[in-house]
Formats: structure tokens, sequence, C-alpha cells
């Protein structure tokens, strides 16, 4: 071997280097999901059936929930915080997101995030899809930027009458084999067996449903709903599910991860 060839060897090897230490300090910045103790997805039905004053009954049970005491030592408890995100759902599910993911670590940051609520507007009104509002939420679960153990908080006046029982079921199934906790919140007051209805389509076997019985009582049953979902004090379901949904969970994690560090 030549002395002239050493040199530009060197130098190619070095380069080679270079690219691959910026490959894998990308990639390792872009897997650097922060970690929180909940990630917790609000999907809030929006269809038709939802007149304006029943809109921002909804919107104001979310506001006043996390203005509320209970809800922010829920969050303070919590040594990693909470990332929430809130989308709104009809006939499918609306994007941009209404509220973007916003992480809560103490009354501050819930305070705030109650501003943004309050602040939102309506994005449509068709017929209920539930589906499409858990298909959304997983998506997006799968793609912020937090690691966590996951939930997906579904409120809503009625059944889903736009691809039907089976596929809400299906979709909460799919959430389900994620490791993602689907909670239900149905509100009572045109379906008073609505409540059934979530329980056996829309919540996961390690969930919980919290009935409002009506728009008057949603501020109520979601402040309850919400500090159950931080504190993890809902019903559990049973613990072989719950070791498999752990075991899921992680799993998924994982993916975003990956997912992540294919995209930087």
């Amino acid at each position: 071997m030549n002395s002239s060839f050493r040199p530009r060897s060197l130098r190619a090897a070095v380069a080679s280097a270079v690219v691959a230490t910026s490959t894998l300090l990308s990639a390792s910045m872009a897997v650097a999901a922060t970690p929180v103790d909940l990630e917790l997805f609000l999907s809030v039905d929006v269809s038709g059936s939802v007149d304006g004053s029943e809109f921002n009954l909804q919107k104001l049970g979310y506001v006043q929930a996390f203005q509320s005491a209970a809800v922010q030592a829920a969050i303070a408890s919590k040594s990693n915080g909470v990332a929430v995100a809130l989308g709104q759902w009809s006939s499918a599910a609306d994007s941009p997101l209404a509220v973007g993911w916003t992480l809560l670590t103490d009354a501050a940051s819930s305070n705030a995030f109650a501003a943004s609520i309050n602040a939102m507007g309506r994005q449509s009104s068709g017929a209920t899809c539930v589906a499409c509002g858990i298909n959304a939420a997983v998506a997006e679960l799968g793609g912020n930027d937090y690691a966590g153990a996951s939930v997906i908080d579904v409120s809503g006046d009625g059944q889903d009458n736009v691809v039907g029982t089976a596929a809400t079921a299906a979709a909460r199934d799919a959430a389900a084999a994620l490791g993602i906790k689907i909670n239900g919140l149905p509100i009572l007051n045109d379906d008073p067996n609505l409540g059934v209805w979530y329980q056996a389509n829309v919540q996961t076997a390690n969930g919980f449903t919290e009935p409002a019985a009506n728009f008057n009582d949603f501020d109520i049953a979601v402040q309850k709903k919400i500090v159950k979902e931080i504190t993890g004090d809902g019903v559990p379901g049973p613990l072989p599910i719950l070791g498999a949904g752990m075991a899921l969970g992680f799993s998924r994690r994982l993916r975003k991860r990956i997912n992540l560090a294919t995209l930087a």
C-alpha cells in the first residue's frame, strides 16, 4: 500500500465515522421522548345531537375540571407530570387538535390548559362516529413527543351511527392491543342506556365508565373522571389483562421511538 493512499483512506474513515456519529446523535435526539406519568387524550363529541349550549357545557366542564383543586392536586402528585390534549369528533375526527399536547405539572400549567380549552371553538357538527374519535386518539398517542401510560377519555351523548357498534368495539380492541386504556363518559341526556353501551363497546377491560345524567351534570362527572385517570383510582380490569397491557404499552412506546428515529 503506497503512502498517498493512507491519508485518503484515513480521511474517508474519519468522514464515515462523523456521518455515523451524526446519524446516531440525530436518532438519539429524536427518540428522546419526554417521560410522563400519563398521556391523556380527551376525545369530545361535537356531533349534531350536541347543540350549542350543550357544547358550551362540555367545554365549561373541562375548563372547571382543570381549574379545580382536586385535579390540580392529582397532577402535582405526579413526579413526571401529565401530558394532555383535546380532540373533537363527529362524523369524523377533526384535525388539527382543538388543544394540542401540553405538559401539566402544577396549578399554573393546569390553569393555562383550562384557558386553552376555554378559547377553543367548535370544529364541526355531524353524525356520531365514536370509532372515529377512538382511532384518531390512538394515532395522536402514537405520534406525540411523550412516553407514559396512555389513556383515552371518550365523552359523548350517543351510540355510533356512522360505522356502527361492531366497528366501535373493534376500534376499542385495537387500542387495547396497543396497551392503551379507554375510559368512557357517556352523557345520558337522550339515551338512558348509553352507559351500558359504553361499557360494552367503548371502555377497555381495564378502563371504567363515569356517566353524566345530563349536560348540566357533565362538570361533576368529568372532574371525578379526570382525577381517577390521573391517580389511577379507576376500576381495574383482570390482572392478566393488565399485565399484558403493560407489556404492550412498552412495545407501543418502543415503536414510537423507532418511528421518531426513522423520521429524523
